[in-house]
C-alpha cells in the first residue's frame, strides 16, 4: 500500500520551484506593495539589478542571505503543503491506491 509520504524527493522540489515561480511573478505585479518577503527584490538582489524599489522587510531584518533562505523555506513548505493536499485528495477517491 502506497503512503504519503512514498513520493520523490524531486516531486517536492518541482513544487517548491513552481510555488517560488509564482511568487515571483505577483511580487512582480505588486511592486512596492509586497513590503514583507518580496521574492523579485531577492532575486533582482541577488543578481546585482537595481530595480528602484526599497529593500523588503526580510532583507532589512534578516539581510539578504537570510531572506534567500527564509523565501526557498517558505515555498518549499508551500510546495510541500500542495503535494500532500493532492494526494490526500487523490487517496480518498481512490482509497485502493
Amino acid at each position: 500500500m502506497k503512503t504519503l509520504f512514498n513520493t520523490p524527493i524531486a516531486i517536492y522540489l518541482v513544487a517548491g520551484i513552481a510555488c517560488l515561480a509564482i511568487m515571483i511573478i505577483i511580487d512582480y505585479f505588486m511592486g512596492a506593495e509586497a513590503e514583507h518577503l518580496n521574492a523579485w527584490i531577492i532575486i533582482n538582489r541577488l543578481f546585482g539589478i537595481e530595480t528602484g524599489i526599497s529593500d523588503s522587510l526580510a532583507i532589512r531584518n534578516l539581510g539578504l542571505f537570510g531572506a534567500t533562505m527564509l523565501m526557498l523555506a517558505a515555498n518549499l513548505i508551500f510546495g510541500s503543503a500542495l503535494i500532500l493536499l493532492v494526494k490526500t485528495i487523490i487517496h480518498f477517491i481512490h482509497p485502493n491506491i
